[in-house]
């Protein structure tokens, strides 16, 4: 059941440790949104979910999961929701985060149904690039943004770098589709490279104190 990654034990427990910062992390920042109302930490608990909930299934199922139809359809909020609380948080005076909320809601739409649609898989690639790029983009470029406005302090880079990473995760992933060797690679560093992305978020979300949740007790 645990497929290609029951050989090494080492990528189990990288994805479980992921599991669990993801899952505190959630649950930190739905406690918050309880207490505070701040939309944008509720966005985030739903990236943090989602991140849980993937590494979960590559877990139980290996990384066969990632090729079933839905897969990258419920993965995909992982940065759009991560780029919404970015929205909400920077600009809580303008409809940037609503609009964007908009836009994600119609991509993953598209997106489930050219993967469920076999007439329509040749854009599946264009439709989730379309969706990744510029959530990546933001992810990157907004933290740099208010970084160098001075609207946060230099701690919200790490969002930035997280952002980076992660976009470059997703790049392997879409090439490791048409080339074994990338894929060979790709799924050897995947379980390391979420743990690393997952930490910088962690503090990109932490440290800034414009927007950062507050630790319950």
């Amino acid at each position: 059941m645990l497929d290609d990654i029951s050989a090494n034990l080492i990528p189990i427990i990288l994805l479980l440790v992921t599991g669990f910062v993801a899952l505190v992390m959630a649950s930190l920042l739905i406690l918050d949104y309880l207490k505070n109302k701040k939309v944008y930490h509720l966005a985030w608990a739903i990236s943090f979910l989602v991140l849980f909930v993937s590494g979960v299934l590559i877990i139980l199922f290996g990384y066969n999961i990632l090729s079933q139809p839905l897969v990258p359809v419920v993965a995909a909020f992982i940065p759009a929701c991560l780029v919404i609380g970015l929205f909400f948080a920077t600009w809580d005076d303008k409809p940037y985060g609503l609009y964007y909320t908009i836009f994600t809601i119609f991509m993953v739409a598209v997106l489930a149904i050219v993967r469920l649609l076999p007439d329509l898989a040749d854009f599946s690639t264009p439709v989730l690039m379309g969706l990744h790029i510029p959530s990546g983009l933001a992810i990157v470029g907004i933290p740099l943004y208010t970084a160098l406005t001075k609207k946060t302090e230099m701690t919200s880079l790490f969002y930035s770098i997280g952002g980076l990473l992660i976009s470059i995760g997703g790049i392997l992933l879409a090439i490791s589709k048409t080339n074994a060797e990338v894929e060979e690679l790709t799924f050897a560093v995947l379980p390391l490279l979420l743990v690393i992305v997952g930490v910088f978020f962690v503090l990109g979300i932490l440290l800034p104190s414009e927007w950062k949740a507050e630790i319950p007790f």
